[in-house]
């Protein structure tokens, strides 16, 4: 693999020089998917799958809040299929597509065996899947980060969604103004945020909903979730100098969701804008509607 530096770019920053597809799939093979189910857990314990379904909620109320709670659903990029087992249990019909289908295999076999010709193993990115099947939202999280080009999935996204359909699309929020503050002076290349070829690109709160509308959709929404990079403010709490403290980051990660879906859903979608607004959240989002 070469030495990549990072660089802005169209997407707020990438890894230059950009691998080739066979040094990607070589990468994952090797180094990422050597045990097909090394990149999940084996079992959950009921406070992480809260987390999940919390976690889900929130973009479903997003989606509801503009006018989608029901219909055809497919999650791009569907892992184990948590985003599914909550927007099944709201009513949708759910549909998904993944370079493998392990993961949604092991943790909701059922949602496979009651759906069987509803989710499919494959590149999202080389073709379209369900070519007779037209869908009201699209779920696309934590995928567009690992691609040569954004914008062909963000052309695939298009491709799925009915006239005035929604998509979500979810991506890590790094090197914002926050991550400035915290790591002031040090290259880029030496943050624990920059992992190339793993993420190739590291969109902003700027260029992600640039994204969208240079596709040619309407950005409706925009949110981010809880801002956990807070914490490396201070050392007592620096989860990347002391990995003993991940668990506990991530624990309070948890309840910030468990906690704010228990509130009213203005107040809810609210904060989460607002967390969006302050260039915050580790994950950031925005709901795009076709035209």
């Amino acid at each position: 693999m070469p030495k990549y530096q990072c660089v802005p770019s169209l997407y707020g920053h990438s890894a230059d020089p950009m691998p080739t597809i066979a040094e990607i799939e070589k990468h994952y093979r090797e180094s990422y998917y050597q045990d097909p189910t090394g990149q999940y857990k084996k079992e959950y314990d009921q406070a992480e799958l809260d987390y999940f379904d919390d976690r889900a909620s929130v973009a479903l109320d997003f989606a509801t809040a503009h006018g989608v709670s029901k219909g055809n659903a497919i999650d791009l990029g569907c892992g184990e299929g948590f985003f599914l087992k909550s927007a099944h249990r709201r009513g949708f019909s759910i549909f998904g597509v993944d370079h493998s289908l392990v993961g949604i295999e092991r943790q909701n076999r059922d949602l496979i065996e009651n759906n069987v010709d509803h989710f499919h193993a494959g590149d999202i990115g080389s073709q379209r899947y369900f070519e007779h099947v037209s869908f009201d939202l699209v779920y696309c999280k934590n995928v567009i980060e690992h691609v040569i080009d954004p914008d062909i999935i963000m052309t695939r996204v298009g491709s799925y969604l009915s006239p005035g359909g929604l998509a979500i699309i979810e991506v890590p929020n790094d090197f914002s103004t926050l991550h400035s503050i915290i790591f002031g002076d040090v290259s880029k290349e030496e943050l624990p945020i920059f992992v190339p070829p793993v993420h190739l690109h590291y969109f902003t709160t700027k260029t992600l909903p640039e994204l969208g509308r240079r596709n040619g959709f309407s950005v409706v929404d925009c949110f981010g979730d809880y801002p956990i990079d807070h914490l490396l403010m201070e050392e007592a709490f620096n989860y990347y100098n002391d990995r003993k403290l991940g668990p506990f980051a991530h624990s309070l990660r948890r309840k910030f969701f468990r906690y704010a879906c228990s509130v009213d859903v203005e107040a809810r979608l609210a904060l989460f804008r607002s967390i969006f607004a302050a260039g915050l959240g580790r994950d950031i989002c925005i709901v795009v509607r076709w035209p």
